[in-house]
């Protein structure tokens, strides 16, 4: 019998009626089964069984002002009152924009869509208007959404995924044509050498250099460094556009992400999550010269809930939020995050701890040293299992090891996590 009995009722009964039950596929490996939440509030969680949860999932990453912020709510509200969507212009677009261009390193102008798998199209459509080129350079372990061209080599595969330094593009699902990845090469990540021999294999031109500027989805794994700044030089050197996807470390890592943390401006950088603090936005942003097959009407960006008021109104709460509040909010979301992943590290030392900011990645028995996704050579299970402990204690994580920090979280939740987080470790570690 589950320790989650209304949620395990709603699972069986979902299973019923939608395929697999849970709505997005990540969300199906959840032990002992995907829970069902009633409301949120700051940095908890309640489910239908009735349990509070310290959160961490934080949504997928999207609650940088932790759950149901009232500067959010708010705005939101306000905006019920005027419409839900005009399918026309109005003035929260430029204002949004303009926030961006304030604090994104190198944006001079920003476009909008709802998901940043569409946002991530969007961006390697400008690329390819702008180079006049298709092949597309991304990395082994990156994510940059579901959609064909891109949903690739997302995790390591030995029977698939090629030598270390020349990987192969591994469709991550099935349902995708073979032609999908005919413009996608996969590189190593933090190994320039297996990126050089992508660009010399292609002399007639790459359109995009594609990632995340820190490997979150891969397990929060930073670049040596010196990286980034080498592809920043290859790329201008062939004429290539440099993409960072900071949908993940977007305001999240600094107010303008990890081109202001680590010092590496892109050519266009993609946005959502934290964008609108919890409603579904996305954004592109890059120079004038970049955003300029848009601006003459050359290359088509369309989309019915683009710019949509109701998301608009959220994201524009959620940056002025940030931006006032940037000189307190952004040391403490660092030192929180410290603070987590030191009592994660005390738990057991089984347990291997990556942190960048407010962001924590957990897994049992691998090595200290990652720098690509082939080094992730640990027990997932054992992990699987400990995450599991870490519920019937009132914390709430992601089960592939994702932890996420908003700025409703207090030191006394890392305390409560600490305390829980032993205990599990001693369950499922020894």
């Amino acid at each position: 019998m589950s320790p989650f009995p209304h949620s395990q009722a709603l699972f069986e009964v979902a299973q019923t009626v939608i395929p697999g039950g849970v709505t997005s596929s990540i969300r199906a490996g959840a032990r002992p089964h995907p829970l069902y939440f009633e409301r949120g509030e700051g940095p908890y969680l309640w489910d239908v069984d009735g349990n509070r949860f310290v959160d961490y999932a934080l949504g997928y990453g999207p609650l940088i002002l932790g759950h149901a912020p009232a500067v959010v709510r708010d705005a939101v509200s306000a905006q019920l009152e005027r419409d839900l969507t005009y399918g026309s212009q109005h003035r929260l677009e430029p204002e949004l924009a303009g926030l961006l261009v304030e604090i994104v390193p190198g944006a001079e102008q920003a476009i909008f869509a709802t998901t940043g798998s569409e946002a991530v199209a969007a961006a390697l459509r400008v690329a390819r208007a702008v180079t006049g080129h298709d092949l597309v350079i991304k990395f082994e372990g990156h994510y940059h959404g579901w959609l064909d061209g891109v949903f690739a080599s997302t995790g390591f595969d030995p029977q698939r995924s090629g030598p270390v330094d020349r990987p192969i593009a591994v469709p991550a699902t099935i349902g995708m044509p073979e032609s999908s990845l005919a413009d996608v090469a996969v590189a190593q990540w933090n190994d320039l050498g297996s990126v050089e021999a992508i660009l010399a294999a292609h002399a007639s031109g790459v359109a995009a250099i594609l990632c995340e500027p820190v490997a979150v989805n891969g397990g929060v794994i930073a670049p040596v460094p010196g990286f980034l700044e080498a592809l920043r030089r290859v790329a201008n050197e062939r004429g290539a556009m440099l993409i960072f996807d900071e949908v993940i470390t977007g305001f999240r890592l600094a107010l303008g992400g990890a081109q202001e943390r680590l010092g590496v401006t892109a050519d266009l950088a993609i946005f959502a999550k934290a964008i609108a603090g919890g409603i579904a936005l996305s954004a592109v942003t890059g120079s004038r010269g970049v955003m300029a097959p848009i601006a003459d009407g050359r290359l088509v960006h369309n989309g019915t809930f683009n710019g949509n008021p109701i998301a608009m109104a959220s994201g524009v709460a959620s940056l002025r939020h940030l931006i006032d509040g940037r000189d307190r909010i952004y040391p403490e979301l660092d030192r929180l995050g410290a603070r987590l992943a030191a009592a994660l590290t005390a738990a057991s030392p089984r347990l291997t701890v990556r942190q960048v900011g407010p962001i924590v990645h957990t897994a049992v028995d691998e090595p200290d040293d990652v720098r690509t996704i082939r080094d992730r050579v640990g027990d997932p299970d054992a992990h699987a299992r400990f995450i599991e402990a870490l519920l019937g204690r009132g914390i709430h994580a992601t089960p592939r090891g994702l932890w996420y920090l908003s700025t409703a979280h207090r030191d006394e939740d890392i305390d409560t996590t600490a305390a829980a987080a032993a205990e599990a470790a001693r369950e499922t570690l020894g």
